[in-house]
């Protein structure tokens, strides 16, 4: 198993240091080419709902991003899990509305419809004094 911590500040002009650590981790955990992007566009997405929904924007707030990789039964995984500071929201409601047209197509809702696309599953989950996006992949 393989375990990486990263915590930066709520800001949207992180996303370049973000995608060049989710990169490292990446190339260091031998992912293909084709999987890295997909990697890296479903933790962009979720660090900036994060951070525009999650924190609103408060840089005094932090994002957390926790991957742990490894294998069960000689199946490779990834577990990557995005924690903000805000209240969260309900799972649920999200989770149906993800997939509907009329969200992708409306001004906001893509993000997430994009991370559910990708990632093998996804869930939402309310923690004390914040909010956790867990996606898990197989990685190839």
């Amino acid at each position: 198993m393989s375990y990486y911590w990263l915590s930066l500040p709520s800001m949207i002009e992180e996303l370049p240091r973000l995608r060049d650590c989710i990169g490292a981790i990446a190339r260091i955990e031998g992912y293909s080419d084709a999987f890295t992007p997909e990697l890296e566009l479903t933790v962009h997405e979720a660090f900036v709902n994060a951070v525009r929904h999650g924190n609103h924007d408060n840089s005094a707030f932090s994002v957390t991003i926790t991957l742990e990789a490894g294998d069960v039964d000689g199946e490779q995984f990834l577990e990557v899990r995005i924690r903000d500071c805000g209240e969260g929201f309900e799972p649920v409601r999200a989770m149906t509305s993800i997939c509907s047209s009329r969200t992708v197509q409306s001004s906001g809702g893509r993000g997430l419809y994009f991370v559910n696309r990708f990632v093998e599953s996804f869930r939402i989950e309310q923690a004390l004094g914040g909010c956790v996006v867990v996606l898990r992949y197989i990685p190839y």
